[in-house]
């Protein structure tokens, strides 16, 4: 039976806790949603006060979607699509407290979060890199919530989903990885998630060029069967628009100065970039 196990608070909605002492082992759909009725953390803390410094274990990790990587509703990631997505993991989904609500000035939309299970971790910054490692993967991911400290709000989640799929995250990237890669092709099931990755990455790295939409392209025929040209273009789209969120962020290293960096390839020559992505 899948495991992992959440550390709730004695309250709700209280921002200013930092005591988590209660463990809970969570193994279904109703453990899940006893634990998230609190506030909550998915790490074990030196005598249950939450600070990175203080941080002792974890066998999962929680990632938020609030959907806000597109005012479209046809971008919009529902839990039951990124559980198709996800299928070979061990993870539960539960509705935020915000869920089908307007927040922050944008307008209602579905609003989740993901607990999937790892490893133990006992190092927190090999923690933290790890959900950095998978919003990267799926930028649609709050980047704003991947620190070892996050506490989530704690909410009556109507709908919640537990699924045990074997895996845990990074043995489900890992194989991911290596489909994605063999015979350099990308097979049906796979080729929305690897297309969205790969459109991702190049704007992120490259923004959205003529260019990098030509190194998108050429990834695309990689799909066995093709995606429609209709489905490309709404990745492409969901993907400029995710680069235009994170370039307005402190920090955001325009593509020309992050190039300026990288090994130079023979003039006009796209495999030295295909590389670095």
């Amino acid at each position: 039976m899948t495991e992992m196990h959440l550390y709730t608070a004695t309250c709700t909605g209280n921002e200013k806790n930092c005591r988590y002492p209660n463990e809970a082992a969570v193994s279904s759909e109703e453990s899940l949603r006893a634990a998230v009725a609190k506030d909550h953390v998915c790490a074990k803390y030196k005598n249950s006060y939450r600070s990175n410094d203080n941080f002792i274990s974890s066998d999962c990790i929680v990632m938020d979607c609030d959907n806000d990587h597109s005012d479209e509703p046809k971008d919009w990631i529902t839990p039951e699509a990124l559980a198709d997505e996800l299928s070979d993991v061990d993870f539960g989904i539960t509705e935020s407290r915000h869920n089908n609500m307007p927040k922050d000035g944008k307008s209602a939309r579905p609003r989740f979060h993901v607990y999937m299970r790892t490893r133990e971790y006992k190092d927190p910054d090999a923690y933290a890199a790890l959900k950095h490692a998978v919003q990267e993967r799926y930028p649609f991911f709050d980047d704003n919530a991947l620190d070892a400290g996050r506490f989530v709000y704690g909410s009556d989640s109507p709908k919640v989903i537990w699924h045990e799929g074997g895996k845990t995250i990074e043995e489900f990237l890992e194989t991911e990885d290596s489909i994605a890669g063999a015979a350099g092709e990308i097979p049906a099931g796979k080729r929305n998630a690897t297309m969205s990755r790969f459109a991702g990455k190049v704007v992120k790295r490259y923004g959205h060029s003529d260019t990098a939409h030509e190194i998108f392209m050429e990834e695309a025929a990689k799909c066995n069967p093709p995606l429609s040209d209709e489905e490309l273009a709404k990745i492409w789209n969901s993907a400029k628009k995710w680069e235009k969120k994170v370039s307005s962020q402190p920090g955001y290293i325009p593509p020309d100065k992050y190039n300026s960096a990288l090994p130079k390839g023979p003039a006009g020559s796209l495999e030295c970039i295909r590389a670095c992505v």
